[in-house]
């Protein structure tokens, strides 16, 4: 009986598995202090460029500096 209900929560265990590794690289990413640096960069070269505007370089920037801020936090434990 065991083999069987280990079959059939087979599924569900390899579902849960994928979704942890999403989590886990999408944790990486916005923990990533060098993905978040380009994102500045690359912000600041769309305002530069006129292709934002202030207000939105402002908001966007905000964001990334406090998952910047986060981001070192984290490492620092």
């Amino acid at each position: 009986m065991f083999i069987l209900d280990d079959l059939l929560m087979l599924p569900a265990k390899g579902f849960v598995g994928i979704l942890k590794k999403v989590a886990e690289v999408a944790e990486d990413e916005m923990t990533d202090e060098s993905r978040i640096k380009e994102d500045l960069f690359m912000l600041q070269t769309l305002y530069e460029t006129d292709q934002i505007s202030e207000e939105d370089y402002e908001r966007k920037e905000s964001e990334l500096l406090e998952r910047l801020s986060n981001a070192r936090a984290l490492q620092g434990q």
